[in-house]
């Protein structure tokens, strides 16, 4: 689960952070390079993550606006597979947390930003009241859970 801003009784314990990155065809301009700064989308087809995903559509939205970008997205994409499909066949360009990458075919590339790179938390979400056994020994082993799945 990603952070939300109005969690009301839920806490949260941070699993990882996960910094997002440029996602476009492989044989797209910008793969020739090493990075990419957010100025250098600004003529391009830009996706914007939809509502459906609040914590990364505002990290996306900040990032760019940290960086003076009037972002004009094209259209919304409401999760992975849909923003495979169009960034296939609108060569389109976005940004998507890292760990997308195993998901994507070899038709599509990433790049990760230059210089400031915009990252987002995975978090673990339970009720404040909640005094489980299992919660609390889950919780004491998130770190060492977390580090064996990366």
């Amino acid at each position: 689960m990603r952070p939300e801003e109005h969690m009301g009784d839920l806490a949260c314990r941070r699993v990882r952070t996960d910094p997002l990155i440029f996602v476009f065809p492989s044989d797209h301009r910008l793969a020739s390079q090493a990075a990419v700064a957010p100025e250098e989308i600004v003529n391009e087809t830009f996706y914007l993550p939809s509502k459906a995903a609040p914590a990364v559509r505002r990290v996306v939205l900040e990032y760019f606006n940290r960086a003076g970008i009037d972002l004009k997205p094209e259209y919304e994409v409401h999760n992975v597979v849909h923003a495979i499909s169009m960034i296939t066949s609108t060569r389109g360009i976005m940004m998507l947390p890292a760990y997308t990458k195993r998901y994507l075919p070899d038709s599509i590339t990433t790049r990760p930003a230059r210089g400031e790179v915009p990252t987002l938390d995975l978090i673990l979400a339970y009720h404040k009241a909640n005094k489980s056994p299992i919660l609390k020994l889950l919780l004491s082993r998130v770190g060492k859970l977390a580090g064996a799945l990366s």
